[in-house]
């Protein structure tokens, strides 16, 4: 990998995936709340295969500001990848991850660089304290998820975090050193270690549009994450199956104890009938966290790359 230009003192990675409503806003805002590092700031849009007119939005503000730097994927390949493609091509000393929708205010970043450097640490991540415009739905499940990953993985992620997070040049070197094409991020920037710290803010609501992330999406990534970062599942699965089966080994002793003792026949169609299904659908639950996990490494032996460039605007 390349080294990192100390020139560029701050970048900006932004995916970007069907945000043609949210992009010159976006763009403006971090023009205005981060005007001190205007001589010395880049932004990093990453068109994720946009459908829409995105990409002819950022073609046109990469021509008017040539701080503006553009990657374009050839097709869909998700925001991890996206995120992954803004790592291996920044140039700053400190390197910020956020959306396009505004939702994690960009005039905090000035505070976050501070805590940064005046805590003597690698990474400053957000800590959501309200989290405005989400369902109650969506903010349960989350919690929930982090708290189940929390008990279930070896490595602290932290809670009511997202992407947005400022991290210093020794962190992304670290990050594109890792290899793997299935990719969870919030796991990856806990991974790597060095010194990190939070720092609490509110949410705002999206600017303008909806969010991409719909609950199919979200349980792909929650699978993702947990298959990422534990192998907790597989024993679970071993467990509990060595559990059934001895409970069902006493059962059957009891019976044939009551029936050679006392004379009682074995009776009850129905609860055999019960008990072939309840141990056929655990069976399948648990062939299908193996096939999860079998998946993932399929893919990964495939070597395939995370992502492939279509086009670059002033890299």
């Amino acid at each position: 990998m390349s080294k990192i230009n100390e020139e560029v003192f701050l970048s900006i990675i932004i995916p970007v995936f069907n945000e043609n409503e949210t992009i010159k806003t976006c763009y403006h805002e971090i023009n205005k709340k981060l005007e001190i590092y205007k001589s010395v700031l880049e932004i990093i849009f990453i068109d994720d295969g946009s459908s829409d007119n995105s990409v002819q939005i950022l073609k046109e503000l990469s021509q008017e500001d040539n701080r503006i730097k553009c990657i374009f994927l050839s097709r869909n390949f998700g925001k991890e990848a996206a995120m992954s493609a803004g790592i291996n091509h920044t140039n700053g000393k400190y390197i910020v991850q956020i959306d396009c929708d505004l939702q994690d205010p960009p005039e905090i970043i000035p505070s976050m660089i501070e805590t940064l450097e005046k805590n003597n640490c690698d990474v400053v991540y957000g800590i959501r304290t309200e989290r405005a415009g989400e369902s109650f739905v969506k903010r349960s499940t989350s919690y929930l998820f982090y708290k189940l990953i929390d008990k279930m993985s070896h490595i602290e992620i932290p809670r009511n975090t997202g992407d947005f997070r400022v991290m210093n040049k020794q962190v992304i070197l670290a990050l594109r050193e890792l290899p793997e094409t299935q990719r969870f991020m919030k796991g990856l920037f806990s991974w790597v270690g060095f010194k990190q710290i939070g720092f609490y803010y509110k949410r705002n609501k999206r600017i303008a549009g909806k969010t991409k992330f719909n609950y199919y999406k979200l349980w792909n990534f929650a699978l993702e994450g947990i298959t990422s970062f534990t192998n907790i599942p597989l024993k679970v699965a071993t467990y509990i199956g060595f559990s059934i089966s001895f409970i069902a080994f006493l059962i059957s002793i009891f019976y044939l104890a009551k029936y050679f003792i006392i004379g009682d026949k074995i009776q009850g169609f129905l609860t055999l009938i019960v008990s072939i299904l309840f141990m056929g659908g655990i069976q399948l639950m648990f062939l299908g966290i193996l096939g999860e996990y079998l998946g993932r490494t399929y893919l990964e032996t495939k070597r395939r790359p995370l992502y492939v460039i279509k086009e670059k605007i002033n890299l």
